[in-house]
């Protein structure tokens, strides 16, 4: 290689690196671990005082203790950014909109777990598809009518606005993710939470390649609007999970 090709590169690479951060968004240096209960302050001690004061969550999950820890360890970052306030102003005219029409309505979070009503038709399909009778008995679930109707819209709609329900769905998108990586390698308990925590948050229907490939990536915010400075989801759930 001559003196300006190689010039050339070495151009180039600072380049493609600042290009790549810009991407991703900002947030911490890289390997600088945070004190997430220190930069989320109140939002985080009454997100983590509202499952230590509501301990039958992890009685209703109906999971193996370290099934629980991982479990709540990936909705923590939604009960951290949870307002009851906005949940009601925002959502309400979109549940009457998605029950009459359908999908195209369904792009709207809903109660402390903030899920959406097509993560909830999914997960019921794939708890219909995927486990037992037994399995869902066990979770407290039924076999779920699928018939795209303004009933089974309203019924869905209904079932989340039920705290105990989005806990039964929680439960149900641990087995479902159990069962679909039953053969998916992890080397311990912290990888496999940040990436169950990925697919919640970005959709556990991706393949394997595309949840691991979303895993460092900072978009997580806790405001109403997008904010400039953004922090990786998956690392607010293994933090909570190693101090919880």
């Amino acid at each position: 290689m001559s003196i300006k090709e190689r010039f050339k590169a070495r151009a180039i690479l600072p380049l493609t690196t600042a290009l790549w951060l810009a991407a991703a968004g900002p947030g911490p240096a890289v390997g600088r671990p945070l004190d997430y209960a220190s930069v989320f302050g109140a939002k985080y001690t009454a997100a983590e005082f509202f499952l230590k004061t509501n301990a039958w969550i992890s009685g209703a999950l109906a999971l193996d203790p370290d099934e629980v820890s991982l479990a709540l360890a990936v909705v923590f970052p939604e009960i951290l950014r949870f307002s009851a306030l906005e949940d009601f102003i925002q959502v309400r005219a979109l549940k009457v909109l998605y029950v009459q029409y359908g999908k195209k309505y369904a792009n709207f979070s809903v109660g402390r777990f903030q899920m959406k009503p097509m993560f909830a038709e999914q997960i019921e399909r794939d708890s219909n598809r995927l486990l037992t009778a037994e399995e869902q008995a066990a979770a407290g679930s039924p076999r779920f009518p699928l018939a795209d109707t303004v009933e089974t819209r309203r019924d869905r709609v209904l079932r989340l606005d039920e705290f105990k329900w989005q806990v039964r769905y929680l439960g149900l998108f641990m087995r479902i993710m159990n069962r679909k990586h039953a053969q998916t390698a992890f080397t311990d308990m912290r990888e496999r939470l940040r990436f169950y925590a990925t697919a919640y948050n970005a959709g556990y229907t991706n393949s394997e390649k595309t949840i691991r490939r979303l895993m460092p990536l900072r978009s997580y915010h806790t405001g109403p609007f997008e904010t400039e400075t953004k922090y990786c989801y998956a690392d607010v759930a293994l933090f909570f999970f190693d101090r919880f």
